[in-house]
């Protein structure tokens, strides 16, 4: 026990000398990873707050759904239940009565240009109908297809929105696509960064590790302190990184995105109730990610750095 603990204080404290004697490529090191983190976490919670608007746009988006004046209420009620059990279709289903939907056209159009046309409550084109939601926005053509097909159906408003569902759902590929592209770049660039940066510690004490290699020091053993240095260099660029991050998401919310958001979303007819997601609610997923990020990419890198200087 006390040879594996001497052993573990050596090659840690081995470690840590590496990080002292190289303060400038350590430095260069560390700020190349929390660029790199920073930039990956940007990526993180735009797509996660993306993906939670999208998420909760499809339990909130609207298709209404417009029903024969003259429909039962057993018909409404058969109807209702065949709506509801169609695939994507949120089982809450919201019935505007023929007075509802003259109201909301006064609500919409003005009470003026009604009463010009010469309706009113008891005499008036507008049709009952049903509002329903979505579990999955790029479904909506396909439940359209459904409902339009069932008897006293009249029509839908899909057309209307259209053009909305579709930019929704096209951006939320896109935007997955482009973040999950940019990830991948810059991890696989802080890879080869790290390594290098570590090849030159390694290059430095390359007499030395021949040495070791020659009085028969296994390959782990010389390793295991740049591997180390590695995962220092990686869990300093985490903590770093998660708090530059956490302070620059909360400012950035608070002050720039926030009140533009609710516009946008008030001007595609979604509830302004949606707002971006607080940073405690990504923290452990963005902390454990930072983490596996930081020590893995020094690991890799410290690996990949000495293949040359083993081989003796």
């Amino acid at each position: 026990m006390t040879v594996r603990y001497n052993l573990i204080s050596y090659l840690v404290g081995d470690g840590i000398k590496n990080i002292a004697k190289n303060k400038k490529s350590t430095v260069t090191a560390i700020t190349i990873m929390v660029v790199t983190m920073l930039t990956v976490g940007i990526c993180m919670v735009i797509g996660e707050n993306v993906n939670a608007i999208l998420g909760k746009m499809e339990q909130e988006y609207p298709l209404e759904v417009f029903l024969k004046d003259d429909i039962t209420v057993s018909e409404k009620d058969n109807l209702e239940n065949e709506i509801r059990n169609i695939e994507y279709v949120n089982p809450n289903i919201t019935y505007i009565t023929k007075e509802e939907a003259y109201h909301k056209a006064l609500e919409k159009v003005g009470k003026d240009t009604v009463m010009i046309a010469g309706y009113n409550e008891n005499n008036h084109p507008f049709p009952p109908s049903f509002i329903i939601t979505f579990t999955n926005l790029e479904k909506v053509d396909e439940v359209a297809n459904q409902i339009e097909a069932l008897d006293n159906v009249t029509g839908t408003t899909r057309d209307d929105q259209k053009d909305n569902t579709k930019s929704l759902t096209k951006l939320d590929r896109n935007v997955n696509i482009a973040l999950f592209a940019i990830g991948g770049l810059l991890v696989v660039f802080s890879i080869i960064i790290i390594g290098n940066t570590i090849k030159l510690t390694v290059h430095a004490r390359r007499k030395e590790i021949s040495i070791m290699k020659y009085v028969g020091a296994t390959n782990n053993f010389i390793r295991a302190p740049f591997v180390v240095e590695g995962i220092i260099i990686g869990l300093i660029s985490s903590l770093i990184s998660l708090m530059a991050l956490a302070g620059l998401y909360v400012w950035i919310k608070n002050n720039i995105i926030g009140s533009g958001l609710e516009s946008w979303l008030n001007n595609l007819g979604v509830s302004s109730g949606l707002k971006l997601l607080d940073f405690s609610q990504m923290f452990t997923q963005i902390t454990l990610i930072f983490l596996a990020m930081g020590i893995g990419i020094g690991v890799f890198g410290s690996m990949r750095s000495m293949r040359k200087y083993l081989k003796v």
